[in-house]
């Protein structure tokens, strides 16, 4: 959702082993007129690690880290390092607590490693916020070493499925042009016993093959 202009939207899924497991795919699927669909594999916040590959081609790609920081579609805000969540492991430290989207937060900080700054020169720092609650992040905040504010991801809703509390949707802003990206989960399928190779770099573009049938949509 630019400031100004149309709106435009695409299409794609999220699936892991396990909620908790750090490794996962995404499948994008945009515009069929300008683009292919493509398949990405993460693994390990930690050290970082990240794949693509198109599903009308046999050649994979590698990702460098720098990548990670970059756009996953041309004209989107969220990247693969926003769903890696790395900075997690980086040197930190507890600022305060306080309000956050209503609910009570705590806040902590984390500078930029090296090779964050070699790519994007003007982050400098990422504030998190965690619910006091609930111990789910509320929002991320990326600042200049300046305290300007450079982009902002925001939990706007979530919703519990079972046991678990599934996010519904979340706003990443690029606070540069102003523009809005919105992820929007519109089903989702727990606690299914999804192959373990399917998430391996020989075999994530396959297609998992979830039956509709286990399927939750959202209101």
């Amino acid at each position: 959702m630019p400031r100004r202009g149309a709106e435009t939207e695409c299409f794609g899924s999220i699936a892991g082993p396990t909620l908790r497991s750090g490794i996962f795919r995404i499948e994008i699927f945009p515009d069929p007129d300008i683009a292919e669909p493509k398949v990405f594999l993460l693994r390990n916040p930690l050290e970082p690690r990240a794949w693509v590959g198109y599903q009308n081609q046999n050649d994979l790609e590698i990702l460098s880290r720098d990548a990670l920081l970059k756009p996953m579609v041309s004209g989107m805000n969220q990247t693969l390092f926003d769903f890696l969540m790395p900075f997690v492991f980086w040197e930190g430290e507890y600022l305060k607590s306080g309000k956050v989207a209503g609910r009570p937060s705590h806040l902590y900080e984390f500078a930029s490693p090296f090779w964050v700054s070699e790519t994007m020169p003007d982050w400098s720092r990422v504030v998190l916020a965690i619910d006091d609650a609930y111990l789910a992040p509320l929002r991320v905040e990326v600042f200049s070493d300046t305290a300007q504010l450079l982009r902002s991801t925001t939990l706007r809703s979530y919703k519990k499925v079972g046991e678990e509390w599934i996010i519904k949707t979340l706003d990443c802003i690029n606070q540069k042009d102003r523009s809005n990206t919105r992820l929007e989960i519109l089903a989702v399928a727990t606690e299914l016993d999804l192959n373990p190779g399917l998430f391996s770099e020989q075999k994530f573009k396959h297609p998992l093959s979830v039956p509709t049938s286990a399927f939750q949509t959202f209101d």
